[in-house]
């Protein structure tokens, strides 16, 4: 997997990749979103944050994803990548499968690719100010740009304690990438189809890293 630093580009295989959910640091707006995710028949986490182990192969640079139904969407994460012992922060989405979420969170992510930007940011570059870190998405459908997400990396766990949280339940890794939790929806409502568009914007330098994707749908060989 080729990324981009700074203009260097960074040769990577993440080694594991865990997707922590749940990581608000406002537990009246995570409550808010477990409520969000109940009214859509997804079962209430039995702790919190919840740390989901999945396929490293699921991690891709891409432009494009297959799904086999309509009704999976995306979710623009901050995400953390151990680049031969160095922390990165980059920008993925973490594409779920709705219908299947109801049944089983892990096995409803770990059937969807989770496409990452190709440009990322040194960690130490904005350890300090991580909570003014904006984050933003939107889905475009039919040409028409809706808002989707938007808020500061502030509303999480910062990164130091959220890594704490991993070496304790005993999910750290050499090589790993970590999905760091995601923002209410603007709406309320998933979006399905279309394609998702995200943004993580630093305010001290300007610098904005951009993440894109278009879902495809492939033939259901199940359909009569």
């Amino acid at each position: 997997m080729q990324m981009y630093s700074n203009g260097i580009q960074l040769q990577w295989e993440p080694s594991r990749l865990i997707i922590a959910g749940y990581t608000g640091k406002d537990q009246k707006a995570v409550q808010q979103h477990i409520d969000e995710l109940k009214e859509l028949g997804i079962p209430a986490p039995p702790r919190v944050p919840m740390i989901y182990d999945l396929s490293p192969e699921l991690l891709q640079v891409t432009e494009e994803i297959t799904v086999v139904h309509n009704h999976s969407s995306g979710e623009a994460e901050a995400v953390l990548l151990d680049v031969d012992g160095v922390w990165y922060l980059g920008l993925g989405s973490d594409h779920t499968d709705r219908v299947l979420e109801a049944t089983s969170i892990q096995k409803s992510k770990q059937v969807c690719l989770k496409p990452v930007s190709s440009q990322v940011w040194p960690l130490d570059q904005v350890r300090d100010y991580w909570d003014e870190i904006e984050m933003e998405s939107w889905i475009i459908k039919e040409g028409v740009r809706h808002e989707y997400q938007r808020g500061k990396l502030g509303s999480f766990l910062n990164p130091d304690e959220l890594l704490d949280i991993l070496r304790e339940r005993h999910y750290e890794s050499k090589g790993m990438a970590v999905f760091c939790g995601t923002l209410p929806l603007h709406t309320g409502t998933f979006h399905y189809g279309g394609t998702f568009v995200a943004e993580l914007r630093d305010p001290k330098k300007g610098s904005t890293i951009q993440l894109k994707y278009t879902m495809k749908l492939l033939k259901d060989a199940e359909e009569a």
